[in-house]
């Protein structure tokens, strides 16, 4: 069990090395001059992928093993926020306990699936459409949580480990952190021995 646990998290960090290489490769121009990514009017991908770092552990319960493999689930979700589709999010999901969206609201596993096929659902619009935002709130200038990490320039994040199995997350940003705000922690469980995301950011 504990070689296949291994397995799984050298092959999340070989996945995260080889997106990164892929996200700079999109963002490179065209040789007509136009960028190759994706981008609102109001957003420039010049942050993709977003630059993540291990910050400060508080506690003494959590691995350096458990470290390097949340610190890698994090980097597949901030590489996903890039690419405005958490494609990768079902997988971090315990398929019985759900997901915390935001401080209250609790989807099951379910919920959560059907809201990311979704073009007009919660995560298009809060985490990745600002003009569907400003729409949904009807006022100009909101900012998406894509919007808040790229104006970072550079994310460290701080562990906060309840127990061995119990973990709260903390974003800090190099520029900007006063929009450090418009986050949640997120916070992760262990159960069978995997790390699942039970609070999204």
């Amino acid at each position: 069990m504990y070689s296949l646990y291994k397995f799984f998290s050298f092959f999340i960090i070989c996945f995260l090395s080889g997106f990164s290489f892929a996200c700079q490769l999109t963002n490179e121009k065209s040789p007509s001059g136009e960028s190759n990514s994706p981008s609102d009017a109001n957003v420039k991908d010049v942050g993709c992928p977003i630059p993540l770092t291990k910050g400060v552990v508080y506690g003494t319960s959590l691995s350096k093993f458990d470290e390097t493999y949340l610190l890698a689930e994090l980097k597949v979700l901030l590489a996903d926020l890039c690419a405005r589709s958490f494609s990768h999010l079902p997988s971090l999901i315990h398929p019985e306990k759900g997901l915390y969206v935001d401080a209250k609201g609790y989807w099951t596993y379910a919920e959560v699936k059907k809201d990311l096929g979704d073009p007009n659902g919660y995560f298009q619009v809060y985490y990745f459409d600002s003009k569907k935002l400003d729409e949904k709130k009807g006022s100009v200038g909101n900012l998406t949580v894509r919007d808040v990490f790229l104006s970072a320039k550079q994310v460290w994040v701080d562990f906060y480990a309840g127990s061995s199995e119990e973990v709260e997350v903390r974003f800090r940003f190099a520029e900007n952190p006063k929009l450090e705000r418009y986050l949640i922690n997120p916070s992760f469980m262990k159960t069978e021995g995997k790390w699942y995301l039970l609070r999204m950011f």
